[in-house]
């Protein structure tokens, strides 16, 4: 019954897809070009409403054009975003590069009317030099008066404050669960400089109530940490950069009753740095001066102690039209003990290797030297399954493998919100006996 169910609701769709089929050859729009938005948060919706004289693609192998968006946040807490255009097929000679700014303040519809604008100036040379060329306008606002046109000044100085607090809380009959997070900062950001200063307070507390028998066992942990952190960056050139970090932190996590550092570091970005929206391939070195001041007393028998501790790291990041690419390491050790070191690196890999098949990639691994933070007395069976207690360990992994492909028609011109727009349309068929 369930499958003969099924074959009369699958022709059902089938022949109500092909008498549709015709009508909605409409919306592809002859001799317009092909567009791919090479965006991952854009609202296409939006997009496809207010620029509609383009035939929109789903894949950079079927366009005309590949539009590929990049951003780099920006000091009042937005993103300087520049949009490529690359020209392919009968537009391979025509390329261009639009940027635009967004605020921290700016609203989400003010954000999309932002690169609807870029997108409607970087399309324009395509558009012309197609069929459909007849059906674009082109309008100017009228120049403003002198007395519009002075330079504005900004009265904070390009300093952007902001205050913060959240809280959230979740429970069942066994478990609860409280977190409270506060935090203030305050940011300068100029084009040779960046000052950044931020204090945070952090606690949370989670309860697991355990029945056996009649007899309840509660267990009760609580994690308390607060970070205070101040850093200037300063440009010497288009590709070296200096830099001092100061740091003070608590973490009941961590063993730590007090802790401070001061970490001067020097930078060297082989590429220039006008060009890291595209490509960066960053060296850096830093010496930190580390104070600790622990909770308990730790494995090496020190309930307070002073370090000094080197780094030395390396950074390569590529945003190409055939996806992103991001390759990381960094070592570091005690200037006390050369033969304990640790080390860090990362790999992340967005890529469209051919027409609708794309892979994503991220792999991160640390390898520890000494943990002078651990405190001599072990952790707990209760420590431990909670991890309440930083614990003893000589690496870490994370590893995420992603593959997709899709098949099926090249244009993606509709604009459907009915029951939401998080899909892409279509009809779920669910049949249980």
């Amino acid at each position: 019954m369930g499958r003969k169910l099924f074959l009369a609701l699958l022709l059902g769709v089938i022949l109500f897809s092909t008498i549709n089929a015709q009508s909605n050859q409409g919306l592809i729009k002859e001799g317009a070009p092909k567009i791919f938005i090479d965006c991952g948060y854009c609202d296409m919706n939006y997009i496809k409403e207010q620029i509609p004289i383009v035939n929109y693609v789903r894949d950079r192998k079927d366009a005309d054009v590949h539009v590929l968006s990049t951003s780099q946040r920006t000091g009042s807490n937005g993103y300087d975003y520049t949009l490529y255009f690359i020209g392919e097929n009968g537009y391979a000679a025509v390329k261009d590069t639009i940027k635009y700014t967004t605020f921290g303040t700016d609203s989400d519809d003010q954000t999309r009317e932002k690169m609807v604008r870029a997108l409607k100036l970087g399309l324009v040379k395509y558009v012309s030099k197609s069929k459909v060329s007849d059906q674009m306008n082109i309008t100017f606002k009228a120049p403003q008066s002198n007395s519009t046109t002075n330079k504005e000044e900004d009265p904070w100085d390009y300093w952007l404050f902001r205050i913060s607090t959240n809280g959230s809380f979740n429970g069942e009959k066994s478990y609860k669960y409280l977190s409270l997070n506060t935090s203030v900062s305050a940011n300068r950001t100029t084009e040779d400089l960046k000052l950044n200063f931020s204090l945070s307070n952090n606690y949370n507390q989670s309860k697991y109530i355990y029945d056996e028998e009649g007899v309840e066992e509660s267990y009760l942990d609580i994690r308390r940490s607060q970070y205070a952190n101040a850093s200037l960056v300063k440009a010497i050139d288009n590709h070296w950069s200096w830099g001092v970090w100061l740091g003070a932190s608590s973490s009941t996590y961590s063993n730590i009753d007090f802790g401070f550092s001061l970490a001067p570091g020097i930078e060297y970005n082989i590429f220039p740095y006008s060009e890291s929206n595209e490509k960066q391939l960053r060296l850096e070195y830093k010496v930190s001066g580390l104070h600790h001041k622990y909770v308990e007393e730790t494995f090496y028998f020190k309930k307070k102690e002073s370090l000094l501790e080197h780094s030395l790291g390396a950074t390569l990041s590529l945003i190409r039209p055939w996806g992103s690419a991001s390759f990381g390491s960094e070592v570091r050790n005690y200037l006390d003990d050369f033969e304990n070191f640790s080390y860090n690196f990362y790999t992340s890999l967005s890529l469209k290797l051919f027409k609708g098949f794309s892979l994503s990639l991220f792999a991160d691994y640390s390898k520890y030297g000494k943990q002078i933070t651990l405190p001599y007395v072990g952790a707990t069976r209760e420590e431990v399954l909670l991890r309440r207690k930083q614990l003893e360990t000589s690496y870490y992994y994370y590893a995420y493998v992603g593959i997709s492909y899709s098949f099926g028609s090249i244009f993606n011109n509709a604009v459907n919100p009915r029951f939401g727009s998080s899909g892409s349309g279509g009809t779920t068929i669910m049949i249980s006996n």
